[in-house]
Formats: structure tokens, sequence, C-alpha cells
């Protein structure tokens, strides 16, 4: 039982490497040059091991997907959690669901996900799993700010889709360079305060 233990524990240490080199050879390259060599090297394995745990470089991409998404998701709980009001709870969000800066890895594996959903069905499960959490949390955040008046009743179904729309093009001019994560913030945050009746405070 003990060097069953042993060798699972191996397995995940294994794993996670992979992981972190994939994630830093996601910051520092385009995904479409992702290559499982350089991963492994990266490592410190060999590719055949890499594969060994992976199966493939599309598997890496959506366990890395998977990964970093679920460190931010902690986050945004711990977060959001701590914060009372509706308002400042929806300027947070934004803050955390917008990308810092044009290598930031989650976007470019978001991006990537959503270029090959039509064909890769582990990427579209991955990234459709990952957006309806996104989408819950705001939906939580509606709610309360409705029902506690901070903001004004609205459709949530309507208002949904369009504002994670807004938000997922003002990330692609982040990551392309066309505005700064500040600038799309604001903008986010003034076309949410039109609609809800509140005033911005970021």
């Amino acid at each position: 039982m003990a060097d069953r233990t042993k060798t699972q524990e191996r397995g995940r240490q294994a794993r996670l490497k992979v992981l972190e080199a994939a994630l830093a050879e996601i910051a520092e390259h385009p995904v479409a040059d992702i290559q499982v060599q350089r991963i492994a090297e990266r490592a410190g394995m060999s590719p055949a091991r890499v594969l060994y745990y992976f199966e493939s470089r599309d598997r890496i991409l959506a366990e890395t997907f998977r990964w970093t998404e679920r460190l931010l998701t902690e986050r945004r709980a711990s977060e959001l959690s701590e914060i009372v009001d509706p308002q400042e709870r929806l300027d947070r969000y934004v803050q955390l669901y917008l990308p810092v800066d044009s290598r930031d890895v989650s976007w470019k594996l978001w991006l990537e996900a959503w270029l090959r959903s039509g064909t890769n069905d582990e990427m579209r499960r991955t990234a459709e799993e990952i957006d309806s959490g996104w989408l819950r949390d705001l939906a939580a955040i509606i709610g309360d700010g409705a029902a506690s008046g901070v903001f004004r009743s609205i459709a949530v179904e309507e208002f949904l889709p369009w504002f994670n729309a807004l938000l997922d093009g003002l990330a692609v001019h982040v990551l392309i360079g066309r505005l700064s994560r500040a600038q799309a913030v604001r903008a986010a945050l003034r076309h949410a305060g039109d609609e809800l009746g509140v005033v911005p405070t970021s």
C-alpha cells in the first residue's frame, strides 16, 4: 500500500511539473507554437514520459487550461466572498475576469479553446465548464444587487450574455494591445453601470 501511495505521489508530482512547464511555455510563445519536446525539456523529462502522463499535446493544453482556471476559481471565490457590497463585488469580478496583459496564460488558452471548440470536443467541454462558473458568479452578484436595492431590477438572462460578450471583446483588445487593462475595466463597469443604474467605483 505504501509503495502504491509513493507511486501515485510521484505521478502527481510529475504531472504538476509538466503543467508548470507548459504554463511557462505558453507565457513565452504563441499557443500554436507549443511543442511537447520543449515542454519536456523544461520539465526535465523525456517526451515519451510526458506523453505517458498526458497522451497528447491537446491533453496537455486542456489540462493546463483547467489547472490555471481552477486556481483562478479558488481565488475568485475567496475574494468575492469577502466583499459584501454588490457593486464592489461586480468591480472585483470584472478585474479578475479581464487579462492582466498580452502574456496572460489563461486568456491565451481561452482563445485557443474558442478557436478549436468546433473541432475539439475536449477543448469545447473545458471552455463551457469554465464559462458556466463565471456566469453563475455574475448572476449571483446581479441577483444580490437587485435584492438589496443597489442595482435596479433587470432581466438577468438578458444581461448575462451581452455583458459576457462585452468582457470577452474587451479582453481581446487588451491581449492585442489596443486597450490597457485599466481602460477595459473602466469601459466594462461604465456599461454595466448604465444597465444596472449605478455609478462605477473603479
